[in-house]
């Protein structure tokens, strides 16, 4: 990258993510230490992960966005080996490194650097591979019909299945569900024609909707389709305080502690132990220690951080450019949405961190890679625009 390159970046979209990294290091100081996680410590790696991430941002971003469509298929087979390894460890296959955590077998213990968590960089895998393929199909057939469009539509069906099917067997539904957002983003901007977008809308309204009954009607079902623990999180997300000394007590020391925020907080109450917290609770530390000033103001730094990528999607020239950021705009938009609604009972609890705050080296380098690719779009708009 020359200097004029430089001058082209969304410096705005990069103060963002300073402010949000710093955001997160103070609330990690202030998580509580004695459920895992949280404290100086935590502190101090994730800062070292932000300088890492930071450094293959850049790198992203001076190897350029459009090399990838040529290597996507590359990208895509890693991530499927490495989820796979998984799902075999999961059934007693001997897998070097693969280790489980919290009930999921969802992550590769690497020496000297922690565990690696596959099915975040699978969100990215899938977000390069779709963007190719829809691409790649609407230059082939300019003119639709709905024989392309449903050619089309089965493409996105067969490279998303995998990634999804293997991720749920971990089991992890929260990765399941967002890399579910990220394929209904894609096929919405990807050109199909919108009766089999309705009738796609309509479908999933449907299936909620049958979930909703089965809840209440015909339990049996709920048993086929949930598994026990998922079950005992949807239980306790109905009545928290029902079970709050068993399923339901992490979901109550949230809500107690943003809560014990009120408006302006200025320190965490250290009485509150909260599972979690300096992961993908880290939005209830935030609540508790900065009050609802700090909550909206993480909120709109998240509103404006879609805004930016929104308007390099609008303004590429490119439509895999456009395709690649509207991926990562449900990516972002679902986790954002379903992490914060966990922690106030808007949304069941699920295992989804918060982008560019929660404690984790796999979630951080997944979404700053993102942002390289959305820089790197954006300049080559810009070169397109001075030429």
């Amino acid at each position: 990258m020359d200097r004029d390159s430089l001058y082209k970046l969304d410096i705005t979209l990069f103060f963002i993510i300073f402010a949000l990294a710093c955001i997160s290091c103070v609330a990690l100081y202030y998580a509580p230490i004695d459920t895992g996680g949280g404290g100086l410590k935590s502190v101090k790696l994730q800062i070292m992960w932000y300088v890492i991430s930071t450094i293959a941002c850049a790198l992203v971003i001076a190897f350029g966005y459009d090399r990838l469509k040529r290597m996507h298929w590359i990208l895509y087979g890693i991530g499927i080996f490495m989820l796979l390894g998984l799902v075999l460890a999961k059934h007693g296959f001997p897998v070097p490194l693969a280790v489980q955590l919290n009930g999921a077998w969802g992550w590769y213990k690497l020496p000297g650097v922690g565990n690696l968590q596959p099915s975040e960089f699978m969100k990215l895998f899938l977000i390069i591979s779709l963007a190719s393929i829809i691409d790649r199909h609407n230059e082939l057939n300019p003119i639709r019909s709905s024989r392309e469009d449903l050619l089309l539509l089965g493409k996105i069906t067969l490279v998303s299945l995998p990634p999804f099917l293997l991720i749920n067997m971990q089991p992890d539904l929260g990765s399941a569900l967002v890399i579910f957002s990220i394929i209904l983003a894609m096929t919405i901007v990807s050109g199909i024609g919108w009766k089999y977008i309705t009738g796609i809308m309509a479908m999933i309204i449907a299936a909620l909707t049958f979930f909703a009954i089965s809840w209440f009607k015909f339990p049996s079902v709920i048993n086929i389709v949930l598994q026990a623990h998922q079950k005992d999180r949807f239980i306790a997300w109905q009545n928290p305080y029902q079970y709050q000394n068993q399923e339901g007590y992490q979901l109550v020391q949230s809500l107690n502690s943003i809560g014990s925020g009120q408006f302006f907080n200025h320190s965490f109450n250290s009485s509150i132990s909260l599972p979690e917290a300096y992961a993908d609770f880290i939005f209830s530390v935030i609540g508790g220690t900065f009050g609802f000033i700090g909550s909206v103001t993480v909120i709109l730094l998240f509103f404006l951080m879609i805004s930016r990528i929104v308007k390099t999607a609008i303004g590429t020239h490119d439509p895999f450019g456009t395709y690649i950021c509207t991926g990562i705009i449900g990516m972002i938009m679902f986790q954002v949405f379903e992490n914060i609604g966990m922690t106030i009972q808007v949304m069941p609890i699920t295992g989804i961190t918060l982008p560019f705050l929660s404690y984790g080296g796999s979630s951080l380098l997944s979404s700053m890679l993102c942002i390289g690719l959305v820089q790197s779009i954006r300049m080559q708009s810009q070169n397109m625009m001075f030429t």
